[in-house]
């Protein structure tokens, strides 16, 4: 896919996509265009060479009605890091971010974190996020949520707040998105943009 975005702050490294950016403090964001959100599963790999805080995690945002993920938008991400080490999901209507499922705390309380989360959402707005911290191939929930806040799709993508310290050391792989995109029940001869194909968008950088 053509991603969007930071892209001079963004290289690929050791078969990664990786955060390369100036030594100073500041945030970066790459999008993909993505349509998928019923009956969908979001599954990446994440790596932070370093112990996340509110001034150094990722976003990475299933779903967006705007490109640009560091500005107003009305979607879903999941958050790793933050104050209390966790990998939790938010909904974000404009500016105001609500998390929505609450993961657990001190689970990225770590010198280095890698961690595969798989996200799924059915038809009826209901969600599930996983996680398996340190890549060991089982996954844990952190929760369920039913919400139906935002119903349809345009990107997906990735959004990086970070410290001068740490303006190197995230990295994203194995980037897997599955489902269908919004449908409502007009009929279809009076819905000419009515899409009824699934997509599947997936992307290392091996």
């Amino acid at each position: 896919p053509a991603w969007a975005g930071s892209t001079s702050k963004f290289v690929i490294s050791s078969g990664q996509l990786r955060l390369m950016a100036p030594a100073v403090s500041g945030d970066a964001y790459l999008s993909t265009p993505s349509r998928s959100i019923d009956s969908a599963t979001w599954e990446f790999f994440v790596r932070m060479d370093f112990n996340p805080s509110s001034t150094n995690y990722a976003n990475i945002y299933l779903t967006s009605d705007q490109a640009d993920l560091s500005g107003p938008l009305n979607g879903y991400f999941v958050m790793l890091g933050n104050t209390n080490d966790e990998i939790s999901l938010y909904k974000q209507s404009g500016t105001t971010k609500t998390k929505i499922i609450d993961g657990t705390d001190g689970k990225l309380n770590l010198a280095l974190v890698t961690a595969v989360v798989r996200v799924t959402r059915d038809a009826g707005g209901n969600w599930e996020l996983l996680s398996d911290v340190g890549s060991t191939g089982s996954f844990t929930s952190e929760g369920f949520v039913a919400d139906l806040s935002t119903m349809s799709s345009q990107y997906s993508g990735v959004y990086c707040l970070y410290s001068s310290t740490r303006s190197d050391k995230f990295y994203f792989d194995n980037f897997l998105v599955q489902g269908d995109p919004f449908t409502d029940n007009v009929p279809p001869a009076l819905d000419s943009l009515k899409v009824l194909s699934s997509r599947t968008l997936r992307l290392s950088f091996d």
